[in-house]
């Protein structure tokens, strides 16, 4: 991976605080996908602090961030430290407490000129509240830069990823990553079943960093008796595909390996040809 460049260059923007539409975003009470699926790309320019609801989660990280539940965190919104991404809706904003959250991250990110990236589904979020004139919206009151995730992530994989995968499959660059680096040692790498198939992914490959949340977790319960929930955890980090095939493949790596931190790490060293 070639030096990532300032985000200020990613984003196109000296503005400390930005609005990011992600299209990805739906309403809490529909079959959303890859609410999540932003986060390795701001993690990888820098940003890994990131409040979202609980509900996007489901006890999995599909990499290493900080997480702050914006249930949690409203009342203590002072208390966070910048930079920081923020992600939720607008319906987040009205019936799910969130919006007094907003108004106190965009007040201090304006003060402090720190970087908060508010990534919803919209290019203008709505402060009721605190904007009651009816079309009134943060970009009319706030200093912000607007911009569009497909964009940024389409230009970001063409200019610095050299990934098998098409951006139309996914834009969570965390597979990417992996595609690259599976890629590169001549490993399947052209679609997401491929590239978690544990008996021919390198031994450096990001794909085994999920395996060892599982057991560092303690969630072979979750993965014996419901591995409903690990498909629906991938689905908060995948646009489209049968989630549950990956899901199957994490379980057979683990149960290979008796959800053994040791016998997990003889497993990832052993030579893909002979696993």
């Amino acid at each position: 991976m070639a030096n990532t460049p300032p985000i200020e260059d990613i984003l196109q923007t000296t503005a400390p605080t930005v609005i990011i539409r992600d299209p990805q975003l739906q309403k809490r009470a529909q079959h959303a996908r890859a609410q999540l699926r932003s986060i390795p790309f701001f993690d990888e320019l820098g940003v890994n602090t990131v409040i979202h609801a609980d509900v996007y989660d489901n006890d999995f990280k599909l990499i290493d961030y900080t997480h702050h539940s914006s249930q949690d965190i409203s009342a203590a919104a002072d208390s966070v430290e910048f930079p920081l991404v923020h992600i939720t809706t607008q319906q987040g904003l009205q019936e799910y407490g969130e919006e007094n959250l907003v108004h106190e991250l965009l007040e201090r990110s304006v003060e402090e000129q720190e970087r908060y990236i508010l990534v919803t589904d919209t290019t203008s979020p709505r402060l009721p509240t605190y904007m009651p004139k009816p079309g009134r919206s943060v970009v009319d009151d706030y200093d912000v830069a607007v911009k569009d995730y497909e964009t940024l992530s389409n230009r970001y994989l063409e200019d610095y990823v050299d990934s098998a995968l098409p951006a139309s499959t996914t834009r969570n660059l965390h597979y990417h990553r992996a595609s690259e680096y599976h890629k590169h040692h001549d490993a399947p790498a052209d679609s997401l079943e491929s590239i978690y198939d544990y008996t021919r992914a390198p031994t450096g490959s990001p794909v085994w960093e999920s395996l060892y949340y599982f057991i560092e977790h303690d969630l072979e319960n979750v993965l014996n008796d419901y591995s409903e929930r690990i498909r629906d955890a991938l689905r908060s980090w995948t646009e489209r595909g049968e989630t549950q095939k990956i899901a199957n493949q994490m379980l057979d790596a683990l149960r290979r390996c008796d959800f053994e931190k040791a016998q997990l790490e003889d497993y990832q060293q052993t030579n893909p040809n002979l696993r």
